[in-house]
């Protein structure tokens, strides 16, 4: 006799494996393909900064890269230079440098374009990387400037309550901070 005892939540536990197993590889993937732009970066930069190679040497590794290997992907010469931009914009930045390898590059290509000041570039890293952003979100979220509105432009406080509070700013930049952030993420929690 042949029952069927399972239930829909058992399969739903396996569902919820394959599904974390899923976001883990691509999370190495993605991390295996920032590391590769980064050692791309370094090399072309060390080259190009010994005066080993010029920007045409660029070029002919572009050429040389679609040739040989044509199903390749992403080693365009602009992009090559983009991976030169990478590796130079954070090759020494101790905090920002391992944000970058855990957001896909074009999360990257869009903070590197749009940034205007290394604070900013820090700004978008951490919070595309905290909140787990898309790539259209991070785009609304610099479109909406929420760097300025944030960090660039604080609230005012008035001279009497900062006087008699003058904690009150930060738990009112935190809280404001806090709720700008979790309009865009339905997940996000805010602590008071």
């Amino acid at each position: 006799m042949n029952k069927d005892v399972t239930s829909k939540s058992e399969f739903d536990e396996i569902v919820a494996l394959i599904e974390a197993a899923r976001r883990r590889a691509y999370q190495a993937v993605n991390h295996s393909l920032i590391e590769l732009y980064w050692q791309v970066g370094a090399y072309i930069s060390g080259k190009l900064a010994a005066a080993e190679w010029g920007d045409g040497v660029v070029d002919q590794l572009a050429r040389h890269l679609a040739h040989t290997q044509p199903s390749l992907k992403g080693f365009t010469r602009s992009n090559l230079f983009r991976m030169r931009q990478f590796y130079e914009i954070y090759q020494g930045d101790e905090i920002v440098s391992p944000l970058v390898r855990q957001l896909p590059w074009t999360h990257n290509l869009i903070i590197l374009s749009q940034s205007k000041r290394p604070e900013e570039r820090e700004f978008y890293l951490k919070m595309a990387t905290k909140e787990r952003w898309s790539k259209r979100e991070l785009e609304r979220q610099f479109n909406n400037a929420l760097f300025e509105r944030v960090v660039l432009n604080p609230v005012k406080v008035s001279p009497v309550v900062a006087q008699m509070h003058p904690e009150a700013l930060n738990v009112f930049k935190d809280s404001y901070a806090c709720s700008v952030a979790c309009s865009t993420n339905s997940s996000c929690f805010c602590w008071s």
